[in-house]
């Protein structure tokens, strides 16, 4: 009934800094099947540490956000990244698929890490090499790192690139993260759910002639008794339950509410208008909050996808 938020979950893992130090297995060589085929898009983006710029040759393909380009290998390597994550899985996506996920996630972590920059979030050379150092200590040795980047198909500027993005990108996220307050609206809420109209008729027409809401709560749920807690607007996962639930006064019980899964009765037992987040809503409202953000950013950016 309630979201399971999954902020700062990328489609496609390349949070490079946690990646690493967290790592102990390193992705495995790609099988030779997986080289870049001939026909994919080349892209190209621009970075703002000067040694890290792609040659004239990989800024020639029309892919940009904002004026920022990708490098060719930047996107053709990260196809092979998803590739490689999609190893244990029984089904596989589409090329056409792939693509557009690597292409969405592209765009996206281009967008916060421009917005990271205009907000005066800056990655010098210094902080970027501690990084790489602070990645060698936790792997052992530079030989580690250079043998996970070369599994993982990265060279050193193009790892630099990554580093740097993702720096920016999860900077800005964590910026996103923080405009949710700890406490905000919230109700307490308390159903009777049935399967079938015929369940919930029988329930409502029982509470009508008196009978106790708690009681019957239980014998439809007797694993929790239909308690939903508290929750914040945007939060349960069928908005026509929401949204009854912050329209009735506490004490009253509302109507039937069908949603996709079946038949509601809600009893509000409370209604404040500031009342502390639990961490899972917290976590929902932060993900909502960025997938608000990355919509907004969407509709506002020059994004040039020229692709075939």
């Amino acid at each position: 009934m309630k979201k399971r938020g999954n902020y700062l979950v990328p489609v496609i893992i390349v949070m490079i800094a946690s990646v690493l130090i967290g790592a102990c297995d390193p992705v495995q060589e790609p099988p030779a099947d997986l080289t870049p085929a001939t026909d994919l898009p080349t892209v190209t983006v621009s970075t703002s540490l000067p040694e890290l710029l792609p040659t004239a040759t990989e800024m020639a393909v029309p892919f940009s956000v904002n004026g920022e380009s990708i490098p060719v290998s930047y996107y053709q390597n990260e196809i092979l990244r998803y590739r490689d994550g999609l190893a244990e899985q029984t089904s596989e996506p589409t090329e056409d698929e792939i693509r557009t996920k690597v292409l969405e996630y592209l765009v996206e972590q281009q967008l916060l890490a421009q917005a990271a920059r205009q907000n005066g979030y800056q990655v010098s050379d210094q902080q970027l090499q501690e990084r790489i150092d602070l990645l060698v200590s936790e792997l052992g040795s530079g030989g580690a790192l250079t043998n996970w980047m070369q599994s993982n198909h990265y060279d050193d500027s193009e790892f630099r690139l990554a580093l740097q993005l993702s720096m920016e990108a999860a900077w800005q996220r964590d910026q996103i993260a923080q405009s949710v307050p700890d406490a905000v609206e919230q109700v307490r809420a308390q159903q009777i759910f049935a399967s079938t109209q015929t369940g919930a008729d029988r329930a409502l027409n029982s509470l009508n002639a008196g009978a106790d809401f708690n009681t019957l709560a239980w014998e439809y749920s007797p694993e929790s008794g239909g308690e939903l807690g508290w929750f914040p607007r945007g939060y349960l996962l069928y908005p026509e339950v929401e949204e009854a639930a912050f329209s009735l006064e506490p004490g009253s019980y509302s109507e039937i509410i069908r949603s996709a899964i079946g038949y509601h009765i809600l009893l509000v037992l409370g209604h404040e208008a500031e009342q502390p987040l639990t961490t899972d809503a917290r976590v929902s409202l932060q993900s909502r909050a960025l997938e608000d953000w990355l919509a907004q950013a969407r509709s506002s950016a020059q994004i040039v996808l020229d692709l075939p």
